[in-house]
């Protein structure tokens, strides 16, 4: 049967090379003759003792060849006997080595077998196999696996390591199995952040289940080699209520059954449909004027009295000292308080306006004794959750606009005396 198939090769190609001449017409030979030499290589398949290759006797060809019209060159002869040379002779069967990535042929210089190939013939590093060829280029030869022959010389790749069924998390970062943890050859935990470029080629997301490898003793080459075709769920975990020892008792079936029937009926009358009730309308709670008006505090100036007459006698901070005092707003002057109040022995702590920074005032609260608020600096939302832990926890406060300096002092002063008294009736107690 090989005998027939290289007559008819030897012809074909007599024939071609008779029409051959301009450059794009040896091209298209070359590509007839690659075309050709694949076809005797699979022809043997058909019969596996022959030893003679497809295209060996080419070389020989006869000069008659070159009495056509236009005979090619000297050069171009050479060209097709290089072509001739790497044809490679074809085996009964090839040795599957296994790669980090994919697989090759120990006989085959740049052969390259697909992991899908791999993993749907279930190979092992060793088996031998019949191929055919899927495609090839000048960089490797892609191919097919017809069958596998043999499985006597299968050894363990120990120098690959691989991680099954990984479960990726959000961003590509992969820390474990569905078994465990991910941990290197010592044991010891390690978590893996996907390269951009496998997330775009394996088109990840989270919940996916890869497979990892890596070269034993090198964890710079761990990567993705195989994408699960169904996702991960967590399992959900239900806890059964304990039974009891003692069910065989007719008590305590008695009691189960009893407890059945009312749980029964419980649901039932929960999903019945209850009418909505008309909502009963509320009686106006009419807000009672107090027995005693609280007097407005001004510390400018006195009703009715004149600005000439304001009181300017120094104030004494001398009795508060140790005392411990809040000022909300008005964080423009923060300095200048300060410094007044720091020679007065006086722990002074500024809040802002604001009500992100009056928060602050419910872990200060327990130890602090007087606090005022500078109405014209603070916001409403600030000065009512100010108010809330002043009255929640009896500190004496005071609500002052901001007329002067002299008026907040003042204001503070008299917070301080009323916290001072407060202080001797507890001791008192």
């Amino acid at each position: 049967m090989m005998h027939h198939v290289i007559e008819r090769a030897k012809a074909l190609v007599t024939s071609k090379l008779n029409i051959v001449e301009t450059a794009d017409d040896w091209n298209l030979l070359l590509d007839e003759i690659n075309g050709i030499d694949e076809w005797v290589q699979l022809s043997q398949y058909y019969a596996p003792r022959q030893t003679t290759t497809g295209l060996e006797d080419l070389e020989a060809e006869p000069a008659e060849c070159r009495g056509a019209p236009a005979s090619p060159p000297a050069t171009v002869i050479e060209e097709v006997k290089e072509e001739v040379e790497r044809t490679i002779e074809q085996r009964y069967s090839y040795t599957f080595e296994r790669q980090l990535k994919g697989g090759s042929l120990r006989e085959w210089s740049n052969s390259h077998i697909s992991e899908t190939e791999i993993r749907d013939w279930n190979l092992e590093h060793g088996m031998e196999v019949r191929v055919q060829v899927l495609h090839q280029d000048e960089r490797r030869t892609s191919l097919e696996i017809l069958a596998v022959v043999a499985t006597d010389q299968v050894k363990p790749l120990a120098e690959r390591i691989v991680f099954e069924k990984c479960i990726v998390k959000n961003h590509g970062i992969i820390e474990a199995t569905i078994d465990g943890p991910l941990k290197d050859e010592t044991g010891k935990p390690f978590y893996y952040t996907t390269p951009l470029e496998d997330m775009r080629f394996f088109q990840l997301k989270a919940g996916q289940l890869v497979d990892l490898v890596m070269w034993k003793g090198h964890p710079e080459t761990l990567t993705i080699v195989w994408k699960h075709a169904f996702h991960y769920e967590v399992p959900i975990v239900t806890e059964l209520p304990q039974r009891d020892v003692s069910s065989g008792s007719p008590e305590s079936a008695a009691t189960s059954l009893a407890n059945k029937q009312t749980k029964t009926g419980r649901y039932d009358k929960m999903m019945q449909r209850k009418p909505k009730a008309k909502k009963v309308k509320k009686e106006r709670r009419l807000r009672e004027k107090k027995a005693h008006q609280l007097e407005r505090l001004d510390t400018t100036t006195l009703p009715g009295q004149p600005i000439e007459f304001v009181d300017k006698t120094a104030l004494d901070f001398a009795s508060y000292d140790g005392m411990r005092l809040v000022i909300v707003g008005n964080e423009q002057q923060r300095a200048v308080y300060r410094d007044f109040f720091a020679e007065t022995g006086i722990e002074l702590i500024h809040l802002g306006g604001d009500a992100q920074a009056a928060k602050k005032i419910a872990c200060l609260a327990k130890k602090t004794d007087a606090i005022v608020v500078v109405k014209s600096r603070v916001s409403h939302a600030a000065a009512a959750h100010v108010l809330v832990q002043a009255k929640k926890h009896d500190i004496p406060f005071a609500i002052e606009r901001l007329d002067g300096r002299r008026s907040l002092y003042t204001a503070c002063q008299q917070q301080l005396e009323k916290a001072a008294v407060q202080k001797l009736k507890k001791d008192k107690r």
